[in-house]
């Protein structure tokens, strides 16, 4: 692996682009046109899961259930779960995490790069960018690959991007894979093939992922046992406004 140009990702800050014009920002900030391209032919959502280290870990829809509130494909993790934005969740008299923003955990990661490994075709590079923000990481840093490295910039700056060019393998084990424990260290915020047949994106303030495909990728990634995802729509409202199903007061 190694750092590679911001120019590689432009593709996808233009597609972004054409729904943050002045004239549709209030309209399509927060959904999943503004945050994955458009241009596929089907997208999924990965819900990221509550609880885990060290907790029990726990699906949405398992806290639906518990909540007597819908899972659905815009569910908002605080509405779903009947509490204030951004606080945990008891189930049961039992207080769980709730899911983490701006990145999959590893299993996830792992069962994902399977599946859009299964969808790629053969000797593809596969690039991954990570936002400039996490602390202390960047191209030449401990173990974090060098090269020819520029930022890609996306959202009119709103969020700014290191790329590197590697393999599938690479995806959930990069170089900065933390052997002690066990995970890797800063899992993409975006990732795609060569061949841009696909495009995965964990928005740094979404506590779910998108990824954007073929319908038949997208179908194995919803079907998939090991990840929980619905399919959604470029229109959808991933904002934390956008669940009109488990509002307030319903």
């Amino acid at each position: 692996m190694e750092a590679a140009s911001g120019a590689e990702g432009q593709w996808i800050a233009d597609a972004l682009e054409r729904y943050l014009t002045k004239e549709r920002w209030d309209q399509w900030i927060g959904t999943v046109a503004t945050t994955v391209p458009d241009t596929f032919e089907a997208h999924a959502r990965i819900f990221h899961p509550v609880g885990g280290h060290g907790e029990h870990e726990l699906r949405w829809a398992d806290v639906a259930r518990a909540k007597g509130t819908r899972m659905h494909p815009e569910a908002q993790f605080h509405r779903l779960a009947r509490t204030e934005l951004y606080a945990q969740v008891d189930i049961d008299g039992v207080s769980q995490t709730r899911p983490s923003n701006g990145e999959l955990d590893q299993g996830q990661l792992v069962a994902l790069a399977d599946v859009l490994g299964a969808h790629t075709a053969e000797h593809q590079d596969i690039f991954q960018a990570v936002w400039v923000g996490w602390g202390g990481f960047e191209p030449g840093r401990g173990s974090i690959p060098t090269g020819p490295a520029t930022k890609l910039t996306v959202a009119k700056g709103l969020r700014e991007y290191w790329v590197f060019r590697g393999t599938v393998e690479e995806l959930a084990r990069p170089p900065w894979f933390d052997e002690e424990a066990g995970r890797n260290a800063q899992p993409p915020n975006l990732a795609w093939p060569a061949d841009r047949s696909w495009c995965l994106a964990t928005e740094i303030d979404f506590d779910s992922t998108l990824v954007g495909g073929t319908a038949e990728l997208i179908a194995a990634v919803v079907h998939s046992l090991d990840l929980e995802a619905l399919e959604v729509t470029p229109a959808g409202n991933l904002s934390s406004e956008g669940d009109k199903f488990n509002g307030p007061g319903r």
